[in-house]
């Protein structure tokens, strides 16, 4: 996959105009009063090169901060956006599995907002964009892309994207899992056991470890996604807190990779590592 297809999609609506910005708090503030609150979801395109593209706009830190999740294929972004008040600029930092960094700056023109960014590779060459938004109606909208040489941008767009608004109602309770999964988290000593049920959970693990809560799926990514949103738990600071994980599914096993709850990032792979624990489960 080329530079172009992944910058394509590597952005997010955020937009700082010419004027002051100083009364503003927050990032939410800015969103809302230039009118790109409509870009906050789940979207999806297909790429030029037939791929199909996932993204995700995420509010965090009570609107002061933005957290953007990208898959195409192979290749994942997560990235954060948020707003500088002592510069009056909004900025974009970022990273992705091919080792490549990302940094941007946020404008607007007469088409919509105005991502500048700059991709930086391993070994130190760069390569930066214009990437240009705009609204096509609520379900909708148009990415074009416009190369930046000595700091100018290219007179004609080369390249454009239509993404759609993934449905609200790809979220479903998890029929799938319901019953009693018994295994290891990790390699590590001790036994699991998974309860799950019209989505509810309860989870004992060694040394009397439990959770309890509910459980909502998301069937239609890959990898599949499982949301554990904790009510009670043996560890209180988890208390009201969400686990976010993938899934495998294969008959009677489960391969299940969850972060640590309240983290802000879901695991990529199916492995354990950082705030990831990985259980190998079976359908009792």
């Amino acid at each position: 996959m080329n530079l172009r297809n992944v910058s394509l999609i590597v952005a997010v609506l955020l937009v700082v105009s010419a004027a002051p910005a100083a009364a503003q708090e927050n990032l939410g503030d800015l969103v809302t009063q230039y009118g790109y609150n409509w870009m906050i979801g789940k979207w999806t395109a297909t790429g030029d090169d037939g791929q199909q593209v996932e993204l995700e706009y995420k509010w965090i830190l009570d609107k002061r901060a933005m957290c953007v999740n990208v898959k195409i294929g192979d290749f994942k972004y997560h990235g954060l956006i948020m707003f500088v008040p002592s510069r009056e600029e909004v900025i974009q930092i970022g990273a992705d599995n091919m080792g490549g960094t990302w940094n941007g700056t946020w404008g607007e023109d007469y088409d919509g907002a105005v991502n500048r960014n700059e991709r930086i590779e391993r070994d130190g060459t760069t390569e930066t964009m214009d990437l240009v938004f705009i609204k096509v109606d609520s379900n909708s909208f148009k990415l074009k892309e416009y190369t930046v040489e000595s700091g100018s941008r290219a007179s004609q767009a080369s390249g454009e994207t239509i993404f759609k608004r993934q449905k609200a109602d790809t979220a479903k309770k998890g029929a799938e899992l319901d019953g009693t999964w018994v295994g290891t988290a990790g390699g590590e000593y001790g036994e699991w056991t998974f309860r799950i049920s019209a989505g509810k959970v309860e989870i004992k693990g060694p040394d009397f470890t439990f959770y309890s809560g509910t459980v909502t799926l998301n069937t239609k990514t890959n990898p599949k996604q499982a949301d554990f949103k904790i009510s009670k738990c043996s560890m209180p600071e988890y208390e009201g807190k969400t686990s976010l994980g993938i899934y495998k599914l294969e008959a009677d096993k489960l391969t299940l990779a969850a972060s640590e709850p309240g983290s802000m990032s879901r695991p990529y792979y199916l492995e354990s590592g950082g705030e990831a624990m990985l259980f190998s489960l079976t359908r009792k």
